[in-house]
């Protein structure tokens, strides 16, 4: 079978320490059409909630209906992301991971030896399906000042998975946007920065004093940080208000 038209089904699930009503799997199939266009099959399914009443459900921010499905297209990069991580990729035999991946043309489930860098490419594809599917929005990164019990917005950094871009607003001022490579570095040290300050803290606690903060999707808080390097910081820090 021509690689390009070959079929890859995933198989993911939450890390084993996220308990429902959090934790789901999803189930996977991306693959190129006839028109060499990017299809995608997409369905994600939460996990043991059979013994957990609805008000407690509603009450960590979920209903009964969260299960989602789409079937759609993303760019052809994801494809291509895939095939490349197969081929580079050593396998074992289905075991206990958190991803398994279908030999194209086979039911045969294998698990990647380099657990790590797979997961995170799935969780980047998850992301972009629930994007274009419209079930939740590109992650936001901003910029501001806390004063009392008000925050400031004055950058706004809209990370949108399905296309790997950033696009960046300064408020009544400049904007740009930034892709491929530029997109990696600054999706890399936002993971080890955030990884870092979460050693220890709850970033989900408003912070107690006033100054100058990031705040992921309105909910994870960040300290203010100058020390990150790349195109995408350095505009962003060349172009902060006074």
């Amino acid at each position: 079978m021509n690689k390009l038209y070959q079929e890859y089904s995933l198989l993911y699930h939450s890390a084993p320490d996220i308990p429902p009503p959090h934790s789901f799997h999803v189930m996977l199939k991306i693959s190129a059409d006839a028109d060499a266009r990017v299809k995608v099959e997409f369905s994600r399914e939460y996990t043991d909630r059979e013994e957990i009443p609805a008000d407690e459900i509603e009450a960590e921010g979920f209903s009964e209906n969260d299960d989602f499905h789409w079937n759609g297209i993303l760019p052809g990069f994801w494809l291509e992301e895939i095939q490349s991580l197969m081929e580079s990729s050593e396998w074992k035999e289905a075991g206990n991971t958190q991803l398994l991946l279908a030999e194209p043309g086979t039911e045969n489930w294998l698990s990647p030896v380099q657990e790590k860098k797979w997961n995170r490419f799935a969780e980047e594809l998850i992301q972009a399906c629930l994007e274009e599917g419209g079930r939740e929005e590109p992650m936001e990164l901003v910029y501001g000042e806390l004063l009392k019990n008000n925050f400031f917005e004055s950058v706004v950094l809209e990370w949108r998975f399905a296309r790997k871009e950033i696009h960046i607003h300064v408020k009544g001022g400049a904007r740009n946007s930034f892709g491929g490579r530029d997109w990696e570095e600054a999706e890399d040290q936002l993971k080890a920065w955030m990884e870092e300050e979460s050693s220890g803290k709850d970033l989900y606690q408003p912070p107690k004093f006033k100054g100058h903060y990031w705040l992921v999707n309105g909910e994870i808080w960040l300290p203010e940080r100058r020390k990150l390097r790349g195109r995408v910081w350095d505009w962003v820090f060349a172009n902060l208000p006074a």
